[in-house]
């Protein structure tokens, strides 16, 4: 299993800098799968994160999102899309070696106890 994970959030030690007063330092951190899947999860944030499903804000404790949704990072609105396509995804991609067989996250996600695969909380 490979994978590659950048934190987001407003301190300039996060891969992907969104500032803004209302973002944690660190806010969430998002794992692109070797399967191109994203697996998103919040960070602990104050003003916490959230997605659109089905037409409804939710809270977004960890989950794979699609690259087409949109998220709210404490009071900000953002498409995905601009975060994962931005330069410093690119950037980094090509400087950040890519984890084999360690756990994506600085918490652990909740598994599957029978597959072993990251399940959604949401």
């Amino acid at each position: 299993m490979a994978f590659v994970t950048y934190t987001v959030g407003r301190s300039s030690q996060a891969d992907i800098c969104v500032n803004d007063p209302s973002i944690s330092r660190i806010h969430m951190e998002i794992t692109i799968t070797s399967g191109g899947r994203y697996f998103c999860a919040d960070h602990g944030s104050s003003h916490g994160t959230f997605f659109n499903k089905n037409g409804e804000w939710k809270p977004l404790k960890q989950g794979y999102i699609d690259g087409a949704d949109s998220l709210v990072l404490g009071t900000k609105k953002i498409k995905f899309s601009s975060i994962i396509n931005s330069p410093a995804v690119a950037s980094f991609s090509k400087q950040k070696d890519v984890n084999e067989d360690v756990e994506p996250m600085s918490f652990k996600p909740i598994r599957n106890s029978a597959t072993g695969e990251i399940e959604s909380s949401s």
